[in-house]
């Protein structure tokens, strides 16, 4: 992988330059929307806040509900709730022309994103989405696509450019580091921001040897997901939610610009560490949505 990595890396490395992806940037906030979702007219019978954005964050779902999971016709309340609260759904580029172009978003602003790219976003929420006019992101584990891996279905290649086609979008959730191995004094941690222990050489790995793999590995997933779906901005979803500064710098010298956390709050455009509302579980009935949305209420 590293030979592959490199060379690629070589062909296309511009696109890490800062200028190549202000350019990027500049063409998605002066292009006219195209996709083939009806988009609802911006509600302003009442306002929450303004100049402000929630994201939300979902993962799978089925009817069998667990941990993250939640059943389609829960997630459908929430579709709901949404609607029915004058909150107005915005694309992630948006959110981006927002924060970095000053182009303006709506009141009440909330953005749809779902983490690890299980088929069931395709077979169950995007039908929903699209009925609703709702965009939404997904964070795919780019070396799942077209997989089985680990226990569940994964999305494919075709199945993400038709909806991208209705103006849906995937960014990276990494190449392959959304798993867990030992660490220091053999502990599971995170590979993405911690050495793991390698087993041929009985050790280990450095600090320069663990940069080097998440650049390789973040260098490949931004690879495959700017020629399969021809995506212009790079955004970085944490696996586990787990980061640190030195980890940003690395992925910003990369070009990516855009991270996306588990930390709960209300995003304001002068931060590019992206907050987000973890409502893809169980106990996150319509009444709780619609609790933790109105937490971020304007003071009046």
């Amino acid at each position: 992988m590293k030979e592959l990595v490199v060379c690629l890396f070589l062909i296309l490395g511009s696109w890490m330059s800062p200028e190549y992806q202000e350019d990027s940037l500049s063409q998605v906030c002066s292009s006219k929307n195209e996709s083939a979702i009806i988009i609802p007219p911006v509600d302003t019978k009442v306002i929450h806040y303004t100049n402000q954005a929630i994201f939300l964050v979902y993962h799978h779902l089925d009817e069998q509900e667990s941990f993250v999971t939640i059943s389609p016709a829960k997630f459908n309340q929430h579709l709901q709730v949404l609607k029915e609260n004058h909150y107005n759904v915005i694309s992630i580029e948006d959110y981006s022309c927002f924060q970095e172009h000053q182009k303006p978003i709506p009141p009440n602003a909330v953005v749809i994103t779902f983490d690890d790219g299980y088929q069931s976003f395709y077979e169950k929420a995007y039908p929903l989405l699209k009925k609703a006019g709702y965009p939404a992101t997904n964070f795919v584990v780019v070396s799942y696509v077209d997989t089985d891996y680990p226990a569940l279905p994964f999305l494919t290649w075709k199945q993400m450019k038709e909806m991208k086609s209705d103006g849906f979008s995937f960014y990276s959730h990494t190449f392959n580091l959304h798993q867990k191995k030992p660490g220091e004094g053999g502990s599971l941690v995170p590979v993405m921001t911690n050495p793991i222990y390698l087993e041929q050489a009985k050790r280990l790995e450095t600090e320069e040897e663990r940069r080097q793999r998440v650049r390789e590995d973040l260098t490949m997933a931004e690879l495959l997901l700017k020629s399969q779906l021809g995506n212009k901005l790079s955004m970085l979803c944490f696996p586990y939610g787990d980061y640190k500064q030195s980890v940003m710098d690395e992925a910003q010298e990369l070009g990516i610009r855009y991270f996306f956390t588990t930390k709960e709050g209300i995003n304001s455009g002068d931060n590019r560490e992206i907050y987000r509302l973890n409502v893809g579980m169980p106990y996150i009935t319509a009444e709780a949505f619609m609790k933790k949305l109105q937490s971020y209420d304007r003071k009046k």
